[in-house]
């Protein structure tokens, strides 16, 4: 073996002891499994390049014993090209074509064949494997998620198998030796870079998800608040709304009681009992809006709304309120016209836009509410105007903005407008303040699609 060789040989160990020495105290700090496996690779490497050392031996007995030295290799090879492309490419069959491919070495070898020969069938068992993991576990990365870095990795460490595969032809002569062990310093430095670039980027992305689910489920915990909120500030408003059709009940049936015997009255029992069936059906409307407002699903079906009926709905909860402090509803039109959406989530914010317009006016001495609807190609348009004179301008940008509140600690989360934004922009709309108005006006817009369409959009 030439000094030039050695010094060869020499740098294939001495890279991934570098490595190792650089991503075990990464592992230490940061305790990721990824970096983990990723460690482990670099040790494997180690123990790979002895392997090969031993391997070129050319006797028989020795080169038997170092096959056993890439069952490890092999094995953390997987486990780096699943952590990078997230498919489990695993297979039992793996292990038969290694005990295969080193029996029939051994077998090859100890009848006299040349080295050549007897070194073929382990080299073509390691460097197949090594590409066949290599080139299933890319292509099991979506093309949408494949970098450059990815690509660089996979090509890299796929040259690395390939150059193993013709191990015995680079052993023909010692120019070929020394260019493939050139090679394999190329492509153990190569992978060195782009490697651990592909693993930072997997872990920054991990990362970035987790902090999006940590947002996403606190998100719908404060949805949550918001949403109770909303419901102790209007139960007042329920409250009245279900003792009115009570006390028409009460009356409605000690009258019927007093009466029921009165043959000449029996008409007067037919209406009554007509009233009380209707009052019942009320509060039953009622509840059953409460109901489905607490237990709203995100995913709740999309449907034909009548836009009067969704308003009718809405002011069950929050009517009577406004109606006890003396402020004035207007509408105007909203017969004849429906939208495709979730009805309770555009109830939601419906009662939101309500809610802070009368929180907004509720001490003034004119107090009103407006909305006014209008369609113009093929959008629905929903005015949302109270008698207030609009928003502060270092105000009006924040409104939108999630826990931005002006209304005082427990009245208000801060997240009544920034949710109703969010569900209006999931039905394609826009929900925006409009600040050269004279009152404080919102515009609620929603597209006005087909059944069909919405099933495309939703998808």
């Amino acid at each position: 073996m030439s000094n030039w060789t050695q010094i060869l040989y020499g740098l294939c160990f001495l890279i991934p002891l570098l490595m190792l020495a650089l991503t075990w105290p990464l592992y230490q700090r940061r305790k990721e499994k990824e970096l983990g496996h990723l460690t482990e690779f670099w040790a494997s490497m180690v123990v790979s390049v002895v392997t090969m050392m031993v391997f070129a031996t050319q006797t028989v007995p020795m080169a038997a014993f170092s096959m056993i030295g890439w069952i490890w290799p092999l094995r953390t090879v997987m486990l780096v090209t699943e952590d990078i492309s997230g498919v489990s490419i695993y297979q039992r069959w793996y292990y038969l074509i290694f005990g295969g491919g080193a029996f029939l070495t051994i077998a090859l070898g100890g009848n006299g064949f040349p080295f050549v020969a007897f070194t073929a069938p382990f080299s073509l068992a390691v460097g197949g494997l090594g590409l066949y993991v290599t080139v299933a576990s890319f292509r099991g990365i979506p093309t949408d998620q494949r970098s450059v870095l990815h690509l660089a990795s996979f090509l890299l460490l796929g040259l690395f198998f390939l150059r193993r595969l013709l191990y015995p032809l680079w052993r023909t002569n010692p120019q070929l030796t020394e260019l493939g062990m050139a090679l394999e310093i190329l492509f153990l430095v190569g992978f060195a870079a782009t490697g651990l670039g592909s693993y930072l980027e997997l872990l920054q992305l991990r990362h970035s998800r987790e902090l999006q689910r940590v947002l996403h489920d606190r998100s719908e915990k404060f949805l949550g608040h918001n949403k109770f909120s909303e419901l102790g500030m209007m139960s007042a408003g329920i409250a009245h709304e279900i003792n009115n059709p009570l006390a028409v009940i009460q009356a409605r049936t000690s009258q019927l009681l007093r009466i029921h015997k009165d043959t000449e009255k029996q008409k007067e029992v037919g209406e009554g009992l007509h009233q009380i069936l209707k009052t019942s059906e009320r509060i039953s409307r009622i509840i059953q809006g409460i109901r489905d407002f607490v237990h709203q699903d995100e995913k709740g079906p999309v449907r034909d709304i009548s836009v009067k009926e969704l308003f009718e709905d809405v002011l069950g909860f929050c009517g009577q309120r406004m109606k006890n402090h003396g402020v004035s509803l207007r509408f105007y039109g909203l017969e004849n016209i429906s939208l495709q959406g979730n009805k309770i989530q555009l109830e939601q914010v419906i009662l939101n836009l309500l809610n802070n317009s009368f929180d907004a006016i509720e001490f003034l001495p004119d107090k009103w509410i407006e909305v006014s609807c209008f369609e113009k190609d093929s959008q629905l348009q929903l005015f949302f105007k109270d008698s207030g004179f609009g928003i502060p301008p270092q105000i009006a940008t924040r409104v939108m903005e999630p826990f931005f509140s002006t209304k005082d600690i427990g009245k208000g989360t801060g997240l009544g407008l920034s949710l109703a934004k969010g569900i209006v922009e999931k039905h394609g709309g826009e929900l925006v303040y409009l600040p050269d108005c004279p009152h404080t006006t919102f515009r609620l817009q929603l597209p006005n699609r087909t059944g069909e369409e919405w099933g495309l959009a939703l998808h």
